[in-house]
């Protein structure tokens, strides 16, 4: 998944009147789709958020699905589902739901990364160049 800072993903969507946030949205689910192989295209989530009464129950079907997902991918154990709804029921959804979701998605893998030692990240690191030669 792509690093992006989580607070400027709620500025800009703020900044921008939530166009960034439909951005990021289809930015972070084309990752999600390209790293689980899971869900629709990434086009088909922004069709079905332009359907009225649909796209709000969309929503918060997303939401709750993304965090076991990220979770899947290695993000922290946590259930954060009910905090994103709650949050998005006071309003909070795309300014406050969004970069904590791009927070959960930003540690992914840094578990295993900090368990290494400075070696075995270097060996993974170069390990497709050595593999290559190998063939």
């Amino acid at each position: 998944m792509k690093q992006r800072k989580a607070l400027l993903v709620g500025l800009l969507g703020l900044c921008t009147l939530f166009v960034y946030s439909a951005i990021w949205w289809y930015k972070f689910q084309s990752d999600l789709k390209n790293e689980t192989n899971r869900g629709y295209m990434p086009i088909g989530h922004l069709m079905i958020m332009l359907v009225p009464v649909v796209n709000i129950i969309y929503y918060f079907v997303w939401i709750c699905q993304v965090d076991s997902k990220l979770t899947f991918l290695g993000a922290p154990k946590g259930n954060r589902a009910f905090l994103y709804v709650l949050l998005s029921l006071i309003g909070l959804g795309f300014i406050v739901v969004f970069p904590l979701i791009q927070s959960k998605a930003n540690n992914i893998g840094l578990i295993e990364i900090r368990s290494k030692t400075k070696e075995e990240v270097r060996t993974d690191k170069y390990a497709k160049y050595f593999n290559s030669e190998k063939k």
